[in-house]
């Protein structure tokens, strides 16, 4: 099982790759589009803090429980990214 450390960096740079393609989106397009990648980006970034918040507060009674959390919060993040990303128009 990864640490909480690799999980949380993993979280962060994914996060920080949406944001800054989000950044680039607003800057290239025009007004309309700045907004929306605005909005885009604050979602991002709660969603980031939910992310790390879940994986500070996970379960603490047995093995199971707590692989199956860290689990769902990579299955998690893997589905986000792929929908961000298709938000943002940028498939990769």
């Amino acid at each position: 099982m990864a640490s909480k450390r690799d999980i949380k960096k993993k979280i962060k740079s994914d996060t920080d790759e949406l944001i800054e393609d989000a950044f680039i989106e607003s800057i290239n397009g025009d007004k309309k589009e700045a907004e929306k990648m605005d909005g885009i980006i604050d979602e991002i970034i709660d969603y980031r803090y939910d992310l790390l918040s879940r994986v500070s507060n996970h379960p603490r009674e047995n093995r199971a429980k707590v692989k199956e959390h860290f689990n769902a919060i990579r299955t998690d993040l893997s589905a986000k990214n792929t929908d961000y990303k298709k938000k943002i128009g940028r498939i990769g």
